[in-house]
């Protein structure tokens, strides 16, 4: 008989230390307690460190925006995957094999082994296989090295139109897996299957802990398919891979990044192997897309500052404007860096050395004032009407500030304006009442993909708030579920009014009758509802938290569910009394009512 799942998910909470489960995604630094540990907190614009991680209790809270909760909590909100998912990728983690996951988390699970197979499958045919010859002699001629080949799991897809399709086969991964995470595609007729890379070099991209999610491909130089096929493509989106949020490299730039205090963001993946490959490791690059907010809010996490690094044909037009007007945002400042003419950073490596390249990034300037020489430059030979049109444009990016900023945000715009203001040599009052007008004008034109929304998976019809003695009841059990099986025997699960409260104490009375211990982690796997156990965290730490004797609260519970439903049968019998139309049956109604109320007096 295998292990129960309550007792393999304390299992796997076990064998993962939250700190070093919190500590492979973001920079942790240690405080004067051995027992703690602080760090920016990732779940909201946090500009100092208000994140703390306890060794001794396995849990953390962000003592600003409130979240908090142990290793699945952090893991669950960091990666946005529901309790079944975070629980199999710790378990992965932990090399615990798990055999009873509920479909989603099962399906979830095979998607990224076939990912994960196929990065491997790619990999071994570029080092090992005579299909590749092109491909590694290419790599070779790009002056990227071995160690980088395998540093970075590059691989390459063969040109044959099935190749992966008949691995696949024998690996006993099902089409459907490897279509549903973006590696084949049925053909038009519907009857076959096709591998959507083909003849070309594969960059794994890996999420933040180093797991891969997707890819892309360079195709070959000489490939055949090479007029007919984009030079550069990757994976669709999948439940896995969102190209908006993801950034190549940055799983293994994160610590270079934390030792200089900022991330470059490149435009290619060579770009960034060849920026490692010569020893500057704070360097990633987003997926063909623009930059945007989420990319913004996934390297706010890692570090207080962005360079950017612009082609000099393009550098600080459209891609400048609207990074500033995400930047403005967000706790966290951006800085320009332009490339020489004509080149790439791999090239420029290549030519010149990793100084030279090291030289633009020094020479990065603060985004505001890049534009404000941009702008200078631009309409110097059009007097008050060129200099208007400059200041309005400045504007324009500020007015998409949240209209209500915190302090840190209001400050950061204030110094904007300032700056603004004595470049320009316009009053900074007058600056705000254009401003102003700026915002009213853009907050009815606002992009809806622009607008963050405030909820996410919560329904926005909650149901009735939670009688007091229901929610303190909830607070015991979490706190103390060595008291379910006596409380069990005294309120039933009926008698909780709260649909919610219902659920998690059928669950926690089910728990205790099969034999296992019925405390949070064991209540995740009945309890699907994120918002319900967000609040189950709550009510379990205020419990724990109570000076109260654990017995006697419970008993105190008990006497006001026994006098709720007291009260409710009272009220039963009174409407039957005056619905009754036989006498008798009446003055035993009465009777009943009266004796009761000796009882109660009593």
């Amino acid at each position: 008989m295998g292990i129960d799942r309550a007792t393999l998910t304390r299992q796997i909470k076990e064998a993962n230390d939250i700190v070093a489960v919190i500590g492979s995604y973001i920079p942790l630094q240690p405080t004067g307690n051995p027992d703690v540990f602080k760090a920016v907190c990732p779940f909201h614009d946090d500009h100092r460190p208000s994140l703390q991680v306890s060794v001794r209790y396995q849990n953390f809270r962000c003592w600003s925006c409130g979240k908090k909760g142990g290793v699945f909590d952090f893991v669950m909100e960091f990666e946005k995957i529901s309790f079944p998912e975070a629980r199999a990728l710790l378990a992965r983690r932990a090399n615990i094999r798990l055999e009873d996951d509920s479909p989603d988390a099962a399906i979830r699970v095979r998607q990224r082994e076939a990912v994960r197979w196929a990065a491997d499958l790619f990999h071994d045919c570029l080092l090992n296989s005579p299909l590749a010859s092109r491909a590694r002699q290419y790599l070779g001629e790009r002056g990227i090295l071995g160690e980088t080949v395998r540093k970075f799991g590059l691989g390459y897809a063969p040109a044959d139109g099935d190749w992966l399709v008949q691995q696949a086969d024998r690996a006993a991964f099902s089409r459907e897996i490897l279509e549903q995470v973006g590696l084949i595609a049925r053909s038009s007729s519907g009857r076959g299957w096709y591998d959507r890379f083909r003849d070309r070099v594969m960059f794994p991209v890996r999420d933040i802990s180093g797991q891969p999610i997707a890819f892309g491909g360079r195709i070959l130089p000489d490939s055949p398919f090479l007029d007919k096929a984009p030079k550069y493509y990757n994976s669709p989106e999948s439940p896995l891979f969102n190209k908006s949020e993801t950034l190549y490299g940055l799983e293994l730039a994160r610590s270079g990044a934390a030792s200089v205090g900022y991330l470059a963001v490149v435009e290619g993946y060579t770009d960034v192997l060849m920026a490692h490959q010569a020893g500057i490791h704070h360097v990633v690059a987003t997926m063909g897309t623009a930059l945007t907010s989420k990319h913004v809010r996934v390297m706010q996490r890692l570090v207080p500052r962005v360079v950017l690094v612009f082609d000099a044909d393009d550098g600080g037009t459209t891609g400048v404007d609207r990074a500033l007007s995400i930047f403005a945002r967000h706790h966290i400042e951006l800085a320009i860096a332009r490339l020489p003419e004509g080149a790439d950073p791999c090239d420029l490596i290549l030519r010149l050395g990793a100084d030279a390249f090291r030289g633009v990034l020094a020479s990065a300037v603060d985004a505001l004032d890049y534009k404000l020489d941009q702008l200078a430059r631009r309409e110097a030979a059009h007097g008050i009407e060129g200099q208007r049109r400059a200041v309005d444009e400045v504007l324009g990016i500020l007015a998409l500030m949240p209209p209500r900023p915190d302090a840190a945000l209001q400050l950061k715009r204030d110094m904007m304006l300032t700056r603004l203001a004595s470049r320009f040599r316009v009053p900074e009052e007058r600056l705000r009442q254009r401003l102003v007008e700026l915002q009213q004008a853009a907050s009815a034109s606002l992009s809806k993909r622009e607008v963050e929304p405030l909820e996410s998976g919560i329904e926005s019809k909650r149901s009735a708030p939670a009688p007091r003695h229901e929610v303190e009841l909830m607070q015991l059990l979490l706190a103390h579920p060595e008291l379910v099986g006596k409380c069990c025997e005294y309120i039933e699960e009926s008698e909780i009014s709260h649909p919610g409260l219902r659920q998690i104490t059928a669950a926690l009375y089910d728990l205790h009758r099969m034999g296992q211990v019925p405390d949070l982690d064991a209540l995740r796997s009945r309890v699907t509802n994120a918002e319900l156990v967000r609040r189950a965290i709550e009510w379990r730490d205020v419990g724990r938290q109570c000076t109260a004797d654990p017995v006697r609260w419970l008993e105190r519970l008990v006497d006001v569910f026994d006098a709720i439903q007291q009260a409710k049968q009272k009220q039963q019998w009174r409407g039957e009394l005056q619905a009754v139309g036989d006498h008798e049956a009446a003055l035993a109604l009465l009777r009943r009512l009266q004796e009761d109320q000796v009882g109660t007096d009593r």
